[in-house]
């Protein structure tokens, strides 16, 4: 290596040396800077003085003695669990008469009256429920309209993660004998993961006996779940079918969604999407009124969709020039 080679190595290792420095440096400026401000956030609503410990005090924001009915979602930070308050937007769900629904919160009313049995037998106050069905069924409107009703009547929902285990440890001290339910929607995704999958089942079980609750839980394929999970009572009583929408169900949501149909048409349609879930109807109302798409070719299209006819060896012939399709034809 000549003496031109050797100087121009020298003058990349000092830039180099010089810009990891300013990274580090950055990223060590930038976790402050947060830091300050998230600490200037907190500090804009301080109120009062928490008590710890009998003799420690901690300026805090406001208090309140308990939680306000709504949804909520547990999270961990440097000053401990806490509840963050979810949104739920009601605004475009159509509520089915008889659904599942209805069936499900007259069986939460009977449960709540059932307090001492429960207590003479010495079992917790809680039971399960997992309900199943197709992707887009209505499953989650099904929940969202549960959780709705529990809200009104002053209760409190969480939404189940991994902070929720100890999170409700916290909460049950606060609020021993407050009615909650807790929803783990999409059960089948949650317990792909070891860690997850024991998170769940230490919640199912109860490390903390805790009564007074109602565990939901939804997966679009329950052949996924193993038997100690779906074949277990303690975790999940109750298994219900949410199926897709009747002929009559069909009606009423084509009548609240669409704008431009006929009653004539509306009948029309409703016929022509027998065993359609939700999804796909919202879809056929989109494409034709929004997108001003063929209403047959829609039809069509949706119903290929539906059958899962589309594969990725259907291109095979035409991109490989070959009669037959794999890797060994």
């Amino acid at each position: 290596m000549g003496n031109r080679e050797k100087k121009l190595e020298k003058m990349l290792r000092s830039t180099l040396r010089e810009d990891l420095n300013f990274s580090d440096r950055w990223e060590d400026d930038s976790d402050e800077l947060l830091e300050v401000e998230s600490e200037r956030k907190r500090e804009k609503y301080f109120r009062q003085y928490s008590v710890e410990q009998g003799n420690t005090y901690r300026p805090a924001s406001r208090t309140i003695r308990i939680l306000p009915p709504g949804l909520y979602k547990a999270g961990l930070d440097n000053y401990g669990y806490f509840y963050e308050r979810q949104h739920l937007d009601m605004s475009e769900l159509i509520r089915f008469p008889n659904s599942v629904a209805d069936i499900v919160i007259s069986e939460f009313d009977a449960f709540w009256t059932k307090k001492k049995k429960y207590i003479d037998r010495g079992e917790p106050h809680k039971r399960g429920f997992l309900l199943w069905g197709p992707p887009g069924g209505g499953k989650t409107c099904t929940v969202s309209f549960i959780i709705q009703d529990f809200i009104k009547q002053g209760n409190i929902v969480f939404v189940f993660n991994y902070d929720l285990l100890s999170g409700l440890r916290s909460f049950r001290i606060i609020e021993p004998n407050r009615k909650i339910l807790i929803v783990l929607e999409d059960i089948d995704s949650l317990i792909k993961d070891r860690h997850e999958e024991q998170a769940v089942l230490e919640f199912l079980d109860g490390s903390i006996q805790y009564s007074n609750t109602i565990v939901i839980g939804t997966t679009n394929y329950p052949e996924e779940l193993p038997d100690r999970i779906i074949n277990r009572p303690s975790r999940f009583d109750r298994i219900s079918f949410v199926g897709v929408p009747s002929y009559e169900d069909r009606l009423l949501y084509l009548t609240k969604k669409s704008k431009s149909l006929s009653k004539p048409q509306i009948k029309g349609w409703a016929k022509e999407t027998k065993n359609w879930t939700l999804a796909h109807i919202k879809e056929l109302i989109l494409a034709v009124e929004v997108f001003d798409l063929n209403y047959d070719e829609t039809i069509d299209r949706i119903n290929t969709m539906r059958s899962k006819q589309e594969h990725s060896g259907d291109y095979e012939r035409e991109f490989r020039g070959r009669k037959k399709t794999g890797f060994n034809n």
